[in-house]
């Protein structure tokens, strides 16, 4: 069995073994070895009731069934922890993630259940093809490539926003970064470069003419230019190959979605500090921790954010009003707590 710590927290030790996560919990030295073994049975079993209940309401890890009491496993979620992501998306796609957190914490609180350490750390984005393409976006990144002389073109467009899968990276250079990249790696052929999963091409003939128009028509997508999803339809619609055929249609069914977007998916992990309660006080604490998460960590638009958040929670937690009062509350008492 193949298995490494990715985590070690004072409560926890975060284990990957073989696709599967276990939460082992460690044990206190201050403790009676009885009394702790108590306790972390106690909060381990909490814990995974927990997830079972929150797992049925909105997207969160179901545990297995463990004999050892002070674990537990479930399945590893393959995504993008936000707090280390969030940031990199567009402020359009970081609003449409907040308002995705806000509707799951909304259900989770009209269930009575309080997650009790809401931040983007626990907090998961997945994406599903998008997830594949993450390795090759870091090989382009070690590249350290200038801005506004190269474009993700391809199937690299589609890959970023979910469409189909991309086992490379097609990106068009001017001829300014071409004629650099020339002397530093050798052509596979006249008009390419191939570096591991990175094909570099010199120009997008005979179907696009004007490639310095469309690199700098690119659009940042998790800080990387991708040329716009309407170059890459044309281009494909001219080159008529099956494969092309097959990608018109998905981004034909893409472009036909509300708001030509696909939901994302956020799954929320570690209810080690959650507990069920109907307190109106509890679910404010919650979304307090929220705010001050995103204030701390995401500060640049954290504002907008939160407004996103509330939006959403308002619309699918009936009790939302009686919170948010609440909430002022307990922002009032933090305030004056010295």
């Amino acid at each position: 069995m193949s298995s490494k710590i990715i985590f070690q927290g004072a409560e926890a030790k975060i284990i990957l073994s073989n696709n599967f996560i276990i939460k082992d919990r460690v044990k206190k030295s201050y403790r009676i070895p009885e009394i702790d073994n108590k306790i972390i049975k106690q909060r381990t079993k909490a814990e995974a009731k927990l997830l079972h209940k929150a797992s049925k309401i909105i997207n969160a890890p179901v545990p297995e069934d463990c004999k050892e009491k002070n674990k537990i496993i479930m399945p590893f979620i393959d995504g993008k922890k936000l707090s280390e992501h969030l940031d990199n998306f567009s402020l359009k796609k970081q609003k449409q993630i907040c308002r995705e957190i806000g509707k799951s914490i909304a259900k989770l609180h009209e269930n009575h259940i309080i997650h009790g350490d809401l931040t983007t750390s626990n907090m998961i984005l997945v994406e599903n093809n998008a997830c594949n393409f993450e390795k090759h976006l870091f090989e382009l990144k070690k590249l350290k490539l200038p801005k506004k002389q190269y474009s993700i073109f391809g199937s690299g467009p589609l890959a970023i926003r979910g469409i189909r899968k991309s086992e490379d990276i097609d990106i068009i250079v001017n001829q300014n970064l071409w004629n650099k990249l020339v002397k530093k790696y050798p052509l596979k052929t006249e008009f390419l470069i191939k570096i591991n999963s990175i094909e570099i091409y010199k120009n997008w003939l005979p179907w696009i003419k004007n490639t310095d128009k469309i690199i700098e028509d690119s659009e940042t997508i998790e800080g990387f230019p991708f040329v716009k999803l309407k170059y890459v339809f044309d281009w494909k619609r001219k080159y008529g190959r099956e494969k092309d055929k097959k990608d018109i249609e998905l981004i034909k069914q893409y472009r036909s979605l509300k708001d030509n977007k696909i939901e994302p998916i956020i799954y929320f992990i570690d209810f080690g500090l959650g507990y069920i309660s109907q307190k109106y006080e509890d679910k404010a604490v919650d979304l307090h921790l929220l705010k001050q998460a995103l204030e701390a960590k995401h500060y640049k638009n954290w504002e907008v954010l939160i407004k996103e958040v509330f939006k959403k929670y308002e619309k699918y937690n009936p009790e939302a009003k009686i919170i948010f009062e609440r909430l002022k509350a307990v922002e009032k008492r933090g305030r004056y707590k010295h």
